[in-house]
């Protein structure tokens, strides 16, 4: 009878419903999140406490009103133990890309993914929210609903909207994940469909009858950390066996965000004219005009300030779609493979974008056992139990594995006429003045590893581009050359190609676009 009393009144209900799911359904979300120690384990309770807490807001709204939460509660109880069973039986959450691909994807796609049991688990979901909802109809009565209502979301729930440290963890997790990523998905939407007219009136013509051309986008790789740049680690063994590569060890970003940077990587943006980024077409387009058959290929996050370059190309595939930065199993860049093996060079001309995971934190997911060379390896994701020895040796293993999945690339192009073009976005920390990650503007984010690479077909018809990268790869360049480099050694001919600002062409008197070193 007491606590029948108790949960009859509107906040011991909330409360109790709240912790119901957060125990559940926040535990879910959580689950396999790697910390060892108390330090970590702390850290751990305490963002899940956040989260808990956060998850009020939502279920307080829901519960003010006997009606609403009639509806509303058995359905976010059904969508959130659905989403948790693909969580923990296949590492899968909710992105904007895993909406994208439920839209396209036809019903005899979807239905191999029900199996007995996750029907078994969303009818049991169902049953026991109705017996709550049948408990709220029976016993719970408020006047003032409205209130609690509004006192919910303005306690707890801004909060969570406008705090960074406290949105970004919640926003990925049940159940502001349904609002966050639908929202997302529609703002990409909005973001593809706008109308960029910058080379309308452009011809753009290739010299090339066949070529094959690939721009790899990699993740937080520093270039001080690549063998090929005199490292004293052997982090890229297989690309020091090749002859045809050039490595530009001075490579300068001057965005180091991936949302910041990329866009102006693919743009004809500068330092005189960033807005370029945002608001123009990029290289991809022109490729187009050109007869190529381009196809984006990412392994990465979707942000809507570079979406609208991946619908440009002709096909867009998605691998690892479902993956968010707060899970922690495997991530791989191999998994690109199979895709580029059966898009990537269907044409006579072909462009492939490749937007990779490289060595984004948590580095452990990125690379497998044939990778992990360098040991102690890291086994927390909680960065302050940590040595820097841990954090610097998992690091170098993701060295390795792009070198191992570069080398893939480059093994399916050696025979044909191709060039490769690798630039990360931007760099990483690793314990300087003790700053780690890429959190902030720290000065290690600002010299990305970037290199060229091409086949034997590819320097017999193109000596001179060939002597032009050997010339240039001393030299200090900002990443404003990689949309007309990446011109340039397609052969693509048009307007907006500034052959000043390629690595491909031999500068004279010093003409180019170089910077001076903040460092």
């Amino acid at each position: 009878m007491d606590f029948r009393r108790a949960l009859s009144r509107y906040p011991a209900f909330w409360g109790f419903v709240t912790s119901l799911y957060a125990l559940v359904f926040v535990t879910a979300d959580f689950w396999g999140s790697p910390v060892t120690g108390l330090r970590g384990f702390i850290a751990l309770a305490m963002q899940w406490l956040i989260v808990a807490f956060c998850s009020g807001g939502v279920i307080g709204l829901i519960c003010a009103g006997r009606y609403v939460f009639a509806v509303l509660f058995p359905l976010l109880t059904v969508f959130s133990s659905v989403l948790a069973y693909f969580k923990l039986t296949l590492g899968m959450g909710l992105t904007p890309m895993a909406i994208e691909l439920t839209l396209v994807n036809d019903l005899r796609t979807w239905s191999t993914m029900i199996s007995w049991q996750l029907v078994a688990i969303a009818a049991c979901a169902l049953v026991v929210s109705a017996g709550i909802v049948w408990w709220r109809f029976r016993f719970v009565r408020t006047e003032h609903g409205l209130d609690y209502a509004f006192l919910s979301c303005l306690i707890i729930m801004l909060p969570c909207s406008l705090v960074a440290r406290i949105k970004a963890p919640v926003a990925s997790r049940m159940p502001y994940v349904f609002y966050y990523a639908a929202s997302q998905y529609l703002d990409n939407r909005k973001t593809v469909a706008e109308e960029r007219h910058t080379f309308d009136n452009e011809a753009a013509v290739c010299g090339e009858d066949s070529i094959d051309v690939v721009f790899i986008i990699g993740e937080s790789l520093r270039a001080d950390h690549l063998q090929l740049n005199g490292y004293g680690r052997p982090t890229t063994p297989r690309l020091m066996k090749e002859r045809n590569i050039v490595s530009f060890r001075e490579m300068y970003t001057e965005p180091c965000y991936t949302h910041v940077s990329v866009p102006r990587i693919m743009t004809r943006a500068d330092s005189v004219n960033p807005e370029r980024a945002y608001d123009e077409q990029s290289f991809i387009t022109l490729f187009r005009k050109a007869g190529f058959r381009t196809v984006w290929f990412t392994n990465q996050d979707v942000a809507s300030s570079y979406v609208y370059f991946m619908h440009e190309a002709d096909t867009l595939i998605y691998a690892n779609a479902s993956k968010t930065l707060y899970d922690y199993d495997k991530w791989m860049d191999m998994d690109l493979l199979p895709h580029f093996d059966r898009e990537g060079l269907a044409g006579k001309r072909n462009l492939s974008v490749m937007h990779t995971i490289g060595s984004h934190w948590w580095y452990k997911s990125h690379y497998d056992s044939e990778s992990a060379v360098f040991m102690p390896d890291i086994d927390s994701r909680v960065v302050s139990e940590l040595s820097r020895e841990q954090m610097v040796n998992a690091y170098d293993n993701t060295v390795v594995e792009t070198d191992r999945f570069i080398s893939a690339i480059i093994g399916r192009l050696r025979n044909r006429n191709a060039v490769l073009l690798y630039v990360s976005d931007h760099g990483e920390a690793l314990g300087e003045n003790g700053n780690y990650l890429h959190g902030d503007d720290y000065p290690e984010l600002h010299n990305p590893a970037a290199f060229v690479w091409w086949s034997d077909e590819y320097g017999r018809r193109n000596p001179e581009k060939v002597k032009a990268l050997r010339s240039a790869s001393g030299k200090r360049h900002t990443t404003d050359v990689m949309f007309h480099s990446v011109l340039d050694a397609a052969s693509v001919e048009c307007a907006s190609l500034d052959t000043l600002q390629s690595i491909f062409v031999k500068k004279i008197g010093g003409q180019g676009c170089f910077y001076r070193s903040k460092y």
